[in-house]
C-alpha cells in the first residue's frame, strides 16, 4: 500500500503541474500502540535508538509540509522512522 501511495503522489504532482497545489507524503515507521514488550525490543534493535514513535513525533513533519517554509517542496516523501528503513 505504501508503494502505491508513493507512486500516486508522483502521478498527482505531475498531473497538477503549473498549479499552486503541493503534494507530499509522510511515511511513518512503527507507531506505539501498546504492542507487546518483546515486539518493541525487537523493533528497537532495528532503529537508531528510539524504536516505536509516538504520534506527536510525526506531527512536526506534517506541520512543516503545511507551512510556508515548505513552499517549494512538492512530490516528496518524508520518512519519519528513526532509521528503520536504512
Amino acid at each position: 500500500i505504501k508503494s502505491a501511495i508513493l507512486h500516486l503522489n508522483k502521478y498527482v504532482v505531475s498531473y497538477v503541474n503549473d498549479s499552486k497545489f503541493r503534494i507530499n507524503c509522510v511515511s511513518p515507521g512503527g507507531i506505539f500502540d501498546s504492542q507487546p514488550e518483546e515486539f518493541l525490543k525487537a523493533y528497537k534493535a532495528n532503529t537508531h535508538g528510539e524504536g516505536m514513535l509516538h504520534v506527536k513525533e510525526i506531527i512536526g513533519s506534517i506541520m512543516f509540509l503545511l507551512s510556508e517554509q515548505s513552499q517549494y517542496v512538492t512530490g516528496q516523501n518524508i520518512i519519519v522512522d528513526d532509521g528503520f528503513s536504512l
